[in-house]
């Protein structure tokens, strides 16, 4: 009976450690996931002005050697025949599509479903924006290469156009404990912070869009797109009218700027901290729209 016993207590030991040690593999995965997610777009980066004390100009600066942005020579030549033999030698549909430094032919190689991308200074936002003809879902949870990645990707649904003419575009992005994807929207919850960064950036292929920012705050669940109807102009308007002062958000940044229902606003939406109901928002407004 005591061996019985024995061996029943053993059974059950073994079996508690058995699960100890899968639930230690088990976390050890997750944090080795939460460490390493998003870090594949760690070559992808581009460059663009850190001041935001007015609009800038079109982006050409910081050469970069990475094989998705346009490597531009370090040396400078006066030789204008040399060019022009270069130029009339290159046929137009060989020639890279490139924005500033974001070299568009080499990240179609990669997936065709990037269609812009997003760069908001003083911040780890620098990224490759994907929409899916399939599931909107999909770079919830897979990357740009698409393989599956905690991290996801930054996209957005099909609901919004991917030229950015839509009263609202809702781009979306995970909230990661590392850092990368849209954790670092939550800087602006700083006042301060808020106050000196003021712009951020889209690129696509054939022009580069400036949006202000004119409100940063805490916002419910809901389905944002699909919650208004922003081609209904008193819709949009109510929209505005609580995006310019959200007041009965818990945590909020704003900034004395127009902004009517004939303008284009982007929204970059990513969760809150440990509340699964909650939303946090930064908005700009469209102020620049140029073509390359």
């Amino acid at each position: 009976m005591k061996k019985t016993q024995k061996k029943g207590w053993y059974a059950v030991f073994t079996v508690a450690i058995l699960i100890v040690i899968g639930a230690l593999g088990a976390l050890c995965w997750y944090l080795y996931g939460m460490y390493t997610s998003g870090k594949e777009y760690d070559g992808l980066t581009i460059s663009v002005p850190s001041s935001s004390s007015a609009v800038p100009e079109k982006e050409t600066d910081d050469k970069s050697s990475r094989s998705v942005i346009s490597e531009v020579s370090s040396t400078d030549t006066t030789d204008e025949e040399t060019k022009r033999k270069k130029k009339n030698n290159t046929s137009k549909k060989d020639e890279d599509v490139i924005n500033g430094n974001v070299n568009f032919s080499e990240l179609w190689k990669i997936n065709t479903d990037v269609y812009a991308w997003i760069k908001v200074p003083n911040t780890n936002i620098d990224y490759p924006i994907l929409q899916t003809s399939g599931d909107d879902a999909f770079y919830l949870e897979h990357n740009m290469y698409k393989q599956y990645a905690f991290a996801g990707s930054v996209y957005t649904e099909k609901i919004n156009k991917k030229d950015f003419s839509d009263p609202n575009t809702l781009i979306y992005g995970h909230n990661l404990l590392n850092g990368t994807m849209f954790a670092s929207l939550h800087n602006f919850r700083d006042p301060n912070f808020f106050a000196n960064n003021e712009y951020f950036y889209i690129y696509l292929p054939d022009r580069t869009l400036t949006y202000q920012i004119f409100s940063a705050y805490e916002y419910d669940d809901r389905h944002i797109m699909y919650s208004f109807d922003f081609n209904d102009k008193d819709e949009f308007a109510e929209y505005l009218e609580y995006a310019t002062n959200p007041t009965n958000s818990m945590t909020y940044n704003t900034r004395d700027i127009s902004v009517t229902t004939d303008d284009k606003i982007v929204t970059l939406s990513t969760c809150m901290d440990a509340i699964a109901t909650s939303r946090y928002l930064v908005q700009g407004v469209l102020v620049s729209d140029e073509p390359i």
